[in-house]
């Protein structure tokens, strides 16, 4: 038995199925599924590029076929998990999303185009914008990366970190923004979850600490009302964000 499919069987522990019937007896077998998968791609226990099979997914957590695809397709739904069709279009086979290092520099320079406007924007007309949910979820966020670096889930300071940059898109009030940046949802949640994990990979607990404060420069800059600092407080947020995401990768890697 390889050292890969020793880790497979510990991350589908039907003892974690068990807990989570036993913490909420209401839940769906599909949902408790869902969160273990989760929880196994966001960590990278489920490795990128791997695949998932429905089947022994289903035997090892002592259930049926059913809610195991139920908890992939919503996996697919959320971008953590690509579908392709197999050999003669008739079965679909799933695996764990990746990114390469050219879709990670093409996305990061969408997501600048689109999230820059929107921080010039928000500076601009910052009575649309809901500072006190921001300056929350900036504290949420500082305690959530401090929380991962301590050996936390990267799941919290992955969700406040989307919530930011969202919030702040969405507060521009202006649609084709909006819907620009809905297009690339699901792969700025992984990449938000790669970033950190990069990082934290390589042992840049600073850099993490950084990005926290780069949220905070650019609130400021929205509260203030200045709109050309606020753009270039997200584009050097951005930059910064792109640059560790790629040499932490490269880091990461090397450990394989």
């Amino acid at each position: 038995m390889t050292a890969d499919t020793d880790n497979e069987l510990k991350i589908l522990d039907p003892g974690k199925l068990e807990k989570a019937q036993q913490e909420n007896p209401f839940v769906k077998i599909s949902e408790a599924v869902y969160n273990i998968l989760e929880e196994a791609i966001l960590s990278s226990a489920l490795k990128p590029g791997g695949k998932l099979k429905i089947n022994k997914i289903a035997d090892e957590l002592h259930v049926s076929g059913t809610p195991v695809r139920e908890a992939v397709e919503q996996l697919v739904a959320r971008g953590l998990v690509v579908e392709s069709l197999g050999t003669g279009g008739k079965y679909k086979n799933y695996y764990v999303f990746d990114i390469d290092d050219g879709d990670i520099g093409e996305l990061f320079a969408a997501r600048k185009s689109i999230e820059s406007t929107a921080a010039y924007i928000c500076a601009q007309k910052n009575w649309h914008v809901d500072m006190e949910m921001l300056e929350k979820n900036m504290a949420d966020f500082r305690l959530a990366v401090k929380e991962y670096i301590d050996g936390d889930s990267v799941r919290n300071a992955t969700q406040y970190d989307r919530q930011f940059h969202t919030a702040i898109v969405e507060a521009t009030k202006n649609r084709y923004l909006s819907d620009m940046y809905r297009t690339l949802d699901k792969k700025l949640n992984y990449l938000s979850v790669r970033t950190c994990e990069f990082m934290a990979a390589a042992r840049r607990s600073d850099d993490l600490l950084t990005l926290c404060r780069q949220h905070a420069l650019v609130i400021h800059a929205i509260q203030i009302g200045y709109p050309q600092l606020a753009r270039e407080a997200m584009d050097e947020h951005i930059d910064f964000c792109a640059g560790n995401c790629l040499n932490s990768r490269y880091f990461s890697e090397s450990l394989k």
